[in-house]
């Protein structure tokens, strides 16, 4: 006679997350290759979700009142305060990671500030081309500090190379989609401003 409970739920397997064991959600983790990825490819775009998800995941793990989005939006000023909190949790774990934590957000806020006053100089349409070089050049420090600050994020989280999150989801392709119509935008815009101009030259 079978004696199992006919009226009882079906019981499945649970499939546990896949990353180290041990490995804690206090930050944003996601694997480098991911995150490089996704911030180039979306012409930076995927800071706004990136420094969004690191502040709404401290807030949850430490019961802390705070706003993950004023954080995002005004993350010039908070960027230092991220980085401290990441390395606290370092220290408080005993985990290893050589950084100074201050350097890459320093970094990060000095390239946004200079990206700023660089934007507003823009006078002209000669300068134009000029200043859309150089939004694609400043992506490579802010990708660099941004990144520097993720491998920390991944330390603390005792998951390093960020197994637990390295693969694209559906919603990942369609901010690479978003960003490749960015880059083609600037790409026409940067083209059409130094053809203009090259034909302007050839005019007697």
């Amino acid at each position: 006679m079978d004696d199992r409970n006919l009226y009882a739920p079906p019981i499945s397997d649970v499939t546990p997350i896949a990353g180290p064991v041990g490995r804690t959600n206090e930050f944003f983790v996601v694997s480098p290759r991911k995150f490089c990825l996704l911030y180039f490819g979306t012409f930076g775009l995927y800071q706004l979700y990136w420094f969004y998800m690191h502040w709404a995941r401290y807030r949850r793990a430490h019961s802390v009142a705070l706003s993950p989005v004023t954080r995002t939006l005004f993350a010039v000023f908070y960027t230092h305060s991220l980085t401290k909190r990441i390395d606290a949790s370092l220290r408080a774990s005993a985990r290893v990671f050589a950084w100074k934590p201050a350097f890459p957000a320093t970094v990060y806020v000095i390239a946004q500030v200079v990206g700023l006053v660089v934007d507003l100089a823009a006078q002209s349409r000669v300068a134009a081309s000029a200043i859309d070089l150089f939004d694609v050049l400043i992506l490579l420090p802010l990708g660099w500090a941004l990144l520097k600050i993720q491998l920390a994020a991944n330390a603390a989280c005792a998951d390093p190379q960020g197994e637990s999150n390295q693969l694209l989801t559906p919603a990942n392709y369609l901010w690479l989609m978003l960003g490749a119509a960015l880059w083609l935008l600037t790409l026409i815009t940067m083209a059409g401003v130094f053809i203009a101009d090259y034909v302007g030259e050839l005019r007697p």
